[in-house]
């Protein structure tokens, strides 16, 4: 449940960056016809956070939650610098962290669950970020809102 719980975490704060850096964005000066641009170079980061967890197996869990968190984190500062190129890159760098972590969880709790009990596995795996989105969701729009 904890390997749930901290990729839930992580993933939350990632997922609610992108949603408030798409609406920043262009309230900064971004043209809105690059904003296209910059929320898929945003996702690439996902890409490659996904191929970069590969490079490292031996790289225990707590590792692998530190780094991907300090990643995500750097993104929600770089998002409050109201320079559009740092937001962007901070949105691509939590991306990578995130993946890196998602992948990283996923295939740990593969090994754990027989086959059999895959979809219940689905299924709390979801219900967790939901409540971590429920529990961060007010509290980001408070925190990117004011500070």
């Amino acid at each position: 449940m904890g390997l749930m719980l901290c990729n839930s975490l992580v993933g939350a704060m990632d997922i609610l960056l992108l949603f408030f850096l798409q609406a920043k964005l262009p309230q900064c000066g971004m043209p809105k016809w690059w904003l296209g641009f910059a929320l898929l170079f945003m996702e690439l980061g996902g890409i490659v956070g996904s191929k970069c967890i590969l490079k490292v197996p031996r790289m225990k869990y707590r590792g692998v939650f530190a780094t991907a968190l300090l990643l995500v984190l750097t993104g929600v500062v770089a998002e409050h610098s109201s320079a559009v190129w740092a937001m962007t890159l901070g949105g691509f760098i939590a991306a990578v962290g995130d993946d890196a972590l998602q992948v990283r969880t996923n295939a740990i709790l593969q090994d754990m669950f027989p086959s059999e009990q895959r979809a219940t596995l689905t299924s709390v795996e979801s219900f967790t970020f939901s409540v971590i989105m429920i529990v961060l969701s007010p509290l980001a729009g408070f925190f990117f809102t004011y500070w």
